[in-house]
Parts: C-alpha cells; sequence; structure tokens
C-alpha cells in the first residue's frame, strides 16, 4: 500500500486523429472561399475506413467577403438529440508574396471568455467545433515515445560517431537524441 508505482497513472490526452475534423483547406481546394460569396450551402463529409456510406456529415451555409466571412455550422448530436446551428467566423491573412491566407476564429468560450484563436482546422468534441487548444488535444506522436532516441543519448558522443553514413531517417534519430541531450545540459545547468 503507498509503494513504488501504486496510484493512478496519467492517461494519454486526446488527439485530433481521433475527432473529425473542418479544414479551411479543404474549403479553399473546393473553391468555396470566393469573396463576394452569399449563403453558398454546401455538405462537408466524413468517410469510414473501407469507403461505403459516410460516417458522419455537417451542412453549412458559407459568406464570404474580401477578408472575412462566416461558416454557419447545422448538424445533428444523435447522442444528445439535439440539432446545432451556430457561426464560426472567417479570417485573413497577408501571405508574404501577395494572396490571403484564410483561417477559422474559434467559436468556444472558456470561463466566459471566447476563444476567438485561429486555426487552420476545427475539431469535433462532444457537441461543438473548437480549436486543438480549447479541446486540449494533442498529436499522436507527441505521446510516443522511441528507445533508439534515449540508447543514443545514453551513448553521447560515442554513439553520435556511428551515424556516419546513416539513412536520413538515422539522421532524424540522431537529431532527436541531440536534442534530448541539450535539454538534459540546460536542466543541469538551471
Amino acid at each position: 500500500m503507498g509503494g513504488s508505482g501504486s496510484g493512478a497513472r496519467w492517461s494519454k490526452k486526446a488527439t485530433v486523429e481521433g475527432h473529425y475534423a473542418l479544414d479551411t483547406a479543404d474549403l479553399k481546394r473546393w473553391n468555396r472561399l470566393v469573396p463576394g460569396t452569399t449563403n453558398r450551402v454546401g455538405s462537408y463529409q466524413w468517410g469510414r475506413p473501407g469507403g461505403g456510406k459516410p460516417a458522419s456529415s455537417v451542412t453549412y451555409a458559407l459568406t464570404v467577403g474580401a477578408t472575412a466571412g462566416t461558416l454557419r455550422l447545422l448538424y445533428r448530436i444523435a447522442s444528445a438529440n439535439a440539432d446545432l446551428d451556430y457561426p464560426v467566423p472567417l479570417v485573413t491573412t497577408r501571405c508574404h508574396l501577395g494572396g490571403v491566407r484564410w483561417w477559422f476564429g474559434c467559436p468556444l468560450t472558456k470561463g466566459g471568455v471566447a476563444c476567438g484563436r485561429r486555426a487552420r482546422k476545427l475539431y469535433l468534441c462532444g457537441r461543438y467545433f473548437g480549436c486543438r487548444r480549447c479541446h486540449e488535444l494533442t498529436y499522436t506522436s507527441t505521446q510516443q515515445s522511441d528507445a533508439r532516441v534515449y540508447a543514443l543519448a545514453r551513448a553521447g558522443p560515442s554513439g553520435m560517431s556511428l551515424i556516419e553514413g546513416a539513412s536520413v531517417q538515422q539522421l532524424g534519430l540522431a537529431l532527436k537524441a541531440l536534442t534530448l541531450i541539450k535539454k538534459r545540459l540546460n536542466r543541469r545547468t538551471r
């Protein structure tokens, strides 16, 4: 009781890969973000692995101005028996070589304060679409460790000499190991 290893383990965070996402790049690719568009109705669908009938879909009404717009989302949450209809702002930033880049403005509020963060993707968690930060989502890759990186870091400089003539993948592992060594050294010098 109360010994080593007792108690709750940290659970992994929810990941973006496990949630439906709306992406401004898709809207751009489908030629939907054309300035002057008013109430253009469409549907965003997510398929099932292996094809077939869509797993889920969202209907939208899109209004686009020169530098801003609104994406009105219309969908049903069957488990809550609720029909949802809410606007998501669209904003732009200028690109260095001309043109504009489109972003969603996160429509969620936390603690009574609107997020409004610019995001390329909004994720559906529970009932509402919101940015990765509001839903506290992470990427699967950030929750995976690689024993080879730790082995290279333990070997130190002598382990790094083994990577001469290495493949790009091995060089990537070496770079991760060097970053890990640097972080450890920085912690020691504080």
